[in-house]
């Protein structure tokens, strides 16, 4: 697994090129679950300020 910084616009182009398979959110933070076509299995956390913190599963 890899933890990465993400920018705003990074997040929202992740989660337009992806499957989202489930979405929580809590305190304003949103976590998605994610298939991306090309690095395969994501979590995706949006802060309340757009950015947010990717993590790519390895398969």
């Amino acid at each position: 697994m890899r933890l990465i910084d993400a920018e705003a616009t990074i997040i929202e182009d992740l989660k337009d090129e992806s499957d989202i398979v489930a979405e929580k959110s809590v305190a304003g933070v949103t976590v998605y679950t994610a298939r991306h076509p090309t690095l395969g299995k994501l979590v995706i956390v949006k802060a309340p300020n757009g950015s947010g913190i990717l993590v790519e599963i390895d398969e």
